[in-house]
């Protein structure tokens, strides 16, 4: 995971990689991490390189989003995977974290 401060303000957190139950837990911390130490008016993360996402990782997402809202920055998901965007919908929470219905134009297949 690499963190990135954008000219706007907001921070990326790009992820890589398969995310299951042996990684999702730091996942999560590195979220609300992101969230707490920078304090962007938002953070997105970048699933764009992600391989695998299982539903611990799900969850992590989600308890990451929720305790960074507590904490008033908004965090969605940015570049999703086709992979990752589907993990999502069939989850039932791509809108609450933020993924585009549609393909998302700034992702590039790899």
């Amino acid at each position: 995971m690499t963190t990135n401060v954008m000219m706007d303000g907001s921070t990326v957190l790009s992820v890589r990689g398969e995310i299951d139950h042996s990684n999702a837990a730091t996942l999560r911390q590195e979220i609300v991490s992101a969230a707490t130490d920078r304090r962007p008016s938002s953070l997105r993360v970048d699933l764009g390189l992600v391989t695998f996402l299982d539903s611990a990782a799900v969850g992590a997402l989600v308890a990451a989003q929720r305790e960074s809202g507590a904490e008033g920055v908004r965090v969605v998901i940015w570049r999703a995977s086709p992979f990752v965007t589907r993990q999502l919908q069939i989850a039932g929470v791509h809108e609450l974290l933020g993924v585009p219905t549609a393909p998302d134009a700034d992702h590039i297949a790899y």
